[in-house]
């Protein structure tokens, strides 16, 4: 089953490693898939009945998921070969069925990795999971240019605008307000959402030509307030901020959404 889907992939411009098939005789097997999860830009865990409790595979996908979360960006990606249940750690992110078609599969694979690369900036998952129940999804991308970054959030493809805009504040726990000194200070959060500069309506996501990849701008307004009341309310940015000390600001932007910024090297 993996060297097909490698085969797959190669046809379609990627180049995957199968510890199968490139593991040579002699080499240190530790070592040479230790290499390939730090050298691959994806991992892709092929789920089974007999993949489940077979000690190599649990090693792999654990320390992949490890360098996604370490990383947080989208590293690990699902692939399920029949029915049976994923990990509960596993469970709720989106997968792909290999059921019908391997070319499907290998179509999708290789089409997320090069919307993410065409992004521009760094693409990680959403930091919450939602149970999306059954139907078909779409895998839009969440991008907020100030804090330089994106996000994938699944939705319903039937979802409408309204209910995009509860996904994503669940999927990114998005906050409405955060507070200091006792709550005497703080930053109350508003949200909008865009799609090609423009506000996205109450409508179905389809009718707002809003499908698989397309790119949803997050943009985030800053209210600041203190005993005394509303200080000033302005769009988010990383700096120019007025009302409060700036170091306040900055902790408590940092507490209401600073989990969404990209890791540091």
């Amino acid at each position: 089953m993996a060297e097909r889907l490698g085969r797959e992939l190669g046809e379609r411009g990627v180049t995957p490693f199968v510890d199968a098939r490139d593991i040579l005789p002699g080499q240190d097997l530790v070592l040479t898939i230790n290499d390939a999860l730090t050298q691959s830009d994806y991992f892709v865990l092929l789920w089974s009945r007999n993949t489940v409790g077979r000690r190599w595979v649990d090693l792999e996908w654990t320390a992949a998921l490890a360098r996604d979360l370490e990383d947080r960006r989208c590293f690990l990606f699902v692939v399920r070969l029949d029915d049976t249940p994923l990990p509960l750690i596993l469970t709720m992110r989106r997968y792909l069925d290999a059921f019908g078609s391997w070319e499907t599969v290998a179509d999708e694979l290789a089409g997320a990795w090069r919307r993410d690369q065409a992004v521009g900036l760094p693409v990680l998952p959403a930091p919450v999971g939602v149970d999306l129940g059954e139907g078909p999804t779409s895998v839009l991308y969440v991008r907020n240019r100030a804090l330089s970054v994106a996000h994938t959030v699944a939705v319903p493809s039937s979802a409408t605008g309204r209910e995009l805009e509860k996904a994503v504040r669940t999927s990114l726990a998005l906050p409405d307000q955060v507070t200091e000194l006792g709550g005497k200070v703080g930053l109350t959060f508003h949200y909008q959402l865009r799609h090609r500069g423009q506000e996205i309506a109450d409508q179905p996501l389809p009718a707002l030509h809003i499908t698989e990849g397309s790119m949803i701008d997050l943009e985030v307004e800053l209210e600041t307030w203190d005993s005394d009341g509303t200080v000033c309310r302005t769009t988010y940015r990383t700096n120019g901020y007025s009302g409060l000390p700036p170091e306040m600001i900055h902790k408590l932007v940092n507490s209401g959404i600073g989990h969404l910024r990209p890791r540091r090297g």
